[in-house]
C-alpha cells in the first residue's frame, strides 16, 4: 500500500509540474505576442526633415540627409554636397518595409551575435522637425534557403531583437559617397541645338544644328556619331568624386544649349595630369568628379564628327 501512495503522490507531482510548464510556456507566449511588433517603423517620407545615419562600415561616423530649401544635401565630416534627390525617399520607404517576421531575442545577453549593440550596428534617426520620430539599430544579415535573407534590427532603447526579411543593412551601412547626387549630364536631346567644345590652344569648335541636320563650320557632320555620342552622354552618372576642389583655372569646357526655354548645359573641366581630370556639371553644383575616362566621353574632339 505504502508503494502504491507513493506512486500516487509521484503521478500527481508530474502532472502538477506539467500543468506548470504549459502555464508558464503560455505566459511567455502571450508576453511575446504583446511584445511582437507589427511595423517596426512606421512614417510617411514627405514628413521628414532628416535622416542620422551612424553605419558601422564609417566606423559610427553620423552621415546626414537633410532637406535645404527644395533640396536634399548629406553632410559627412564638416562637409556638405548635393545628395540624391530620390535617396531620402528611398532610406524612408525601406524602413516602412521593414516588417518583423519573428522576435530572436529579448534580451542583451545576445545583442552581439546579431550585431545590434551601437558599436556593431548602423543606427539610423529619422526627424520630423527637431523631434525625432524613428530610432533603430541595424545589425547583420543572414542568408538561408531557399533565397531567404534576414536582417536583424533592434529599436533603441528595447532589449528585443527582430529579424525582417531582406538586406537592410546594404541601404544604410555606407559611406557618404554613395548618397551623393551622382548626376553628371539629364537632358532631353531633342531639344538641343548647339554644342560648344572650347578646348585648349585653337582645338575648339562648335557642333550646331540646321534645320534636322548637324553641322561642323557649316560642313555636315557625321550623323551616325552626332547620335552615338547624344546617346552616350544625355543621361550621364558618375560616383568617382574628387576629394577636394581645383584650384587651376578651367582646360575644357562644353556647353549644350537648346530650345524650348531648355537650361543650358555645362560641363567644366580641369586637367591636372593623366590621371586626374576634375569635372563639374552645372547641374550638379558642387559635387566634383575626378575621371580621366568621363572627360575622354564628354570631351571630345572635332574629328570624331567629321565625315
Amino acid at each position: 500500500m505504502y508503494r502504491k501512495a507513493n506512486i500516487k503522490q509521484l503521478t500527481v507531482i508530474f502532472f502538477s509540474v506539467l500543468i506548470l510548464v504549459v502555464l508558464v510556456e503560455w505566459i511567455d507566449s502571450r508576453k511575446g505576442n504583446r511584445t511582437f511588433k507589427k511595423d517596426l517603423v512606421k512614417v510617411e517620407s514627405g514628413e521628414i526633415s532628416a535622416i542620422e545615419i551612424y553605419p558601422r562600415v564609417v566606423h559610427g561616423e553620423r552621415i546626414r540627409l537633410f532637406r535645404e530649401n527644395d533640396l536634399w544635401m548629406v553632410e559627412s565630416g564638416g562637409e556638405k554636397f548635393k545628395a540624391d534627390r530620390t535617396i531620402a525617399s528611398s532610406l524612408v520607404n525601406d524602413l516602412n518595409q521593414a516588417t518583423p517576421e519573428n522576435v530572436v531575442a529579448i534580451g542583451k545577453d545576445r545583442w552581439d551575435s546579431y550585431e545590434v549593440t551601437d558599436s556593431l550596428g548602423t543606427r539610423v534617426k529619422l526627424f520630423k522637425g527637431e523631434d525625432v520620430v524613428a530610432d533603430l539599430i541595424i545589425g547583420k544579415f543572414n542568408f538561408s534557403q531557399p533565397r531567404k535573407m534576414t536582417s536583424y534590427i533592434r529599436l533603441a532603447g528595447e532589449k528585443e531583437v527582430y529579424g525582417v526579411n531582406g538586406m537592410l543593412g546594404m541601404s544604410f551601412n555606407r559611406n557618404s559617397n554613395t548618397f551623393r547626387d551622382k548626376t553628371v549630364i539629364s537632358s532631353n536631346t531633342t531639344d538641343w541645338r548647339r554644342l560648344i567644345f572650347n578646348y585648349p590652344a585653337d582645338s575648339s569648335f562648335m557642333l550646331g544644328k540646321s534645320d534636322s541636320s548637324w553641322t561642323i563650320e557649316n560642313q555636315p557632320a557625321d550623323s551616325t556619331e552626332v547620335v552615338n555620342y547624344f546617346n552616350a552622354i544625355r543621361n550621364l552618372t558618375d560616383s568617382r568624386f574628387a576629394e577636394m576642389k581645383p584650384e587651376i583655372s578651367a582646360s575644357h569646357q562644353l556647353r549644350i544649349e537648346g530650345d524650348n526655354q531648355m537650361e543650358p548645359v555645362e560641363i567644366t573641366g580641369f586637367y591636372l595630369d593623366e590621371d586626374n581630370f576634375i569635372l563639374e556639371s552645372n547641374q550638379n553644383r558642387g559635387n566634383f568628379f575626378n575621371s580621366p575616362d568621363l572627360a575622354k566621353k564628354i570631351f571630345v574632339p572635332r574629328s570624331k564628327f567629321i565625315k
